[in-house]
């Protein structure tokens, strides 16, 4: 079990996580939502112990009952690949362009397994397999731009199981891959979670991946979690401003036809844009762009409201309607 409770990751005065709050448990599979600065990749780059060191750390990181808020890196090491792993975005930059793929992938199974070379070759050769590489014998012998970008991504799938971490995190897995590609990817993300037993954490700007992909969602804006519930109860109907400007600003089929004056519709869109980190409002970190914004919301924290039994959201609009 993994849990973040009150954990805050600061750069001076600005906070790119403000007291992240969740539990997640082998089998589950969360979703994490929002624009580029909502804080979605620093969540899981502190998830592996991997905050920039200039960053400030508060708040308590647990695996496994065990605090690592205040780990060495040495700490870390030891828990990397084993208990939690990540998928970076970009595989082009996320793999060595200098070695070939099969020996990047055998390095951890030998550091950390401390399997033979031809043992970790065998693994590696199975990996490979579970995640749908086609002749793996002679894909691991081959560099990363040899092989197309479904078939990198699919390495950096087997890179991140080699050690069967207790949970994964998918940084933007589905990016740059054509549609087609995408869908295999999630769709293979979802079996191997299940296979495994293995907690996902899915991370995407993708909304159609996400609800494909999880049976729980978070939506994060700022740094913050302002929504979480059931990935479909939340996508079918948002409680949070911002979550509902998410869904809102979705191409659809409508959206792309042609009226009679040959044009096509404006696309919705969420006015303004996600403010710097030394620039984030005091309160709700969504005013000043939020279309119900009331007059506490840029100077007083909007409280975490029960939306359901299993879902919450913050936002004062919340508290006020459930006031009248």
């Amino acid at each position: 079990m993994i849990e973040m409770q009150s954990f805050s990751v600061s750069f001076g005065a600005g906070e790119a996580l403000r007291e992240a709050s969740f539990v997640i448990t082998p089998g589950d599979r969360l979703g994490v939502v929002g624009e580029s600065g909502s804080g979605k990749t620093m969540l899981g780059l502190s998830l592996m112990g991997m905050a920039p060191d200039a960053a400030k750390l508060s708040g308590k990181l647990r695996i496994d009952g065990r605090d690592m808020s205040g780990a060495s890196e040495r700490d870390w090491q030891a828990l990397r690949a084993r208990k939690v792993a990540m998928i970076f975005q970009e595989p082009m930059a996320a793999l060595n362009p200098l070695r070939r793929v099969g020996e990047t992938l055998c390095e951890p199974l030998r550091q950390h397994l401390g399997l033979s070379r031809s043992a970790a070759r065998a693994r590696a050769f199975e990996l490979f397999e579970e995640v749908g590489i086609p002749d793996p014998e002679a894909r691991l012998e081959q560099f990363p731009h040899q092989l197309s970008g479904g078939q990198r991504q699919r390495v950096l799938i087997a890179l991140a199981l080699a050690c069967d971490p207790e949970l994964l995190i998918a940084d933007e897995p589905t990016t740059a891959l054509d549609a087609n590609v995408a869908l295999r990817i999630t769709d293979l993300l979802v079996r191997l979670a299940k296979h495994r037993n293995m907690a996902l954490i899915f991370v995407s700007h993708d909304l159609a991946a996400v609800a494909r992909a999880t049976a729980e969602i978070m939506v994060m804006y700022g740094g913050e979690i302002v929504e979480r519930g059931p990935t479909r109860a939340v996508l079918d109907a948002p409680a949070h401003p911002y979550t509902r400007g998410l869904l809102e600003a979705r191409p659809s089929p409508q959206s792309k036809a042609r009226g009679p004056d040959g044009k096509r519709p404006r696309l919705t869109t969420i006015p303004g844009v996600v403010p710097q980190l030394h620039d984030l409002p005091a309160g709700c970190r969504f005013s000043g762009r939020c279309p119900v914004e009331l007059p506490v919301c840029a100077a007083v924290r909007a409280p975490v409201c029960a939306v359901a039994a299993d879902r919450t959201a913050a936002c004062h609009a919340l508290v006020s309607e459930g006031g009248a």
